[in-house]
């Protein structure tokens, strides 16, 4: 085995003591040969256009789609979760029971009036909770998140309440 480790060292040591003598003989080389030149396309180039995946969640404006779900920190700095439904044909927002105004400035919706907080709804998902009536310059200002709620067949919540065995008569 000692012998093998002594005939490895011994070629590697070789190889390397070579390697600087390569390079003198191989850049000439190299430089004599002359690559095709390389000839511009026949017909026009189409681009493709540049994918944007994340476009269509950006764009998405709240209440778009029906009720939404928030979470925020609440006044006592604990994470709090709010389900926001559009009620009285859609001129409130109800939240937790009771009912809040709507209101929209530019691309930010403003649910104000609930459990003494403000939600400002902002495009694609995101924006910031402040106490009633406080605006942008409260001060208390938390950040929010926000999706929509996917749709849940009525079937299947009157599973869910029913007890174990029977469904839930349909009204």
């Amino acid at each position: 085995m000692r012998l093998g480790m002594k005939i490895g060292g011994v070629l590697a040591a070789l190889m390397l003591a070579g390697c600087a003598d390569v390079e003198r003989r191989v850049m000439p080389l190299l430089e004599s040969v002359a690559l095709p030149p390389i000839a511009p396309p026949a017909s026009d180039l189409r681009a493709l256009p540049e994918p944007e995946p994340f476009a269509a969640e950006y764009a998405e404006h709240p209440f778009e789609m029906g009720p939404m779900s928030v979470i925020a920190p609440d006044r006592r700095g604990k994470m709090a979760t709010w389900q926001l439904i559009p009620c009285r044909d859609g001129r409130a927002i109800c939240v937790d029971g009771h009912a809040g105004q709507l209101s929209v400035a530019g691309e930010t919706y403003v649910v104000s009036g609930v459990h003494g907080m403000s939600f400002h709804l902002m495009t694609g998902g995101g924006g910031f909770v402040t106490r009633s009536g406080g605006g942008k310059f409260a001060d208390w200002q938390a950040p929010l998140a926000w999706e929509h709620v996917p749709a849940i067949e009525l079937s299947a919540l009157r599973e869910a309440r029913a007890p174990a065995g029977r469904a839930m008569p349909m009204k």
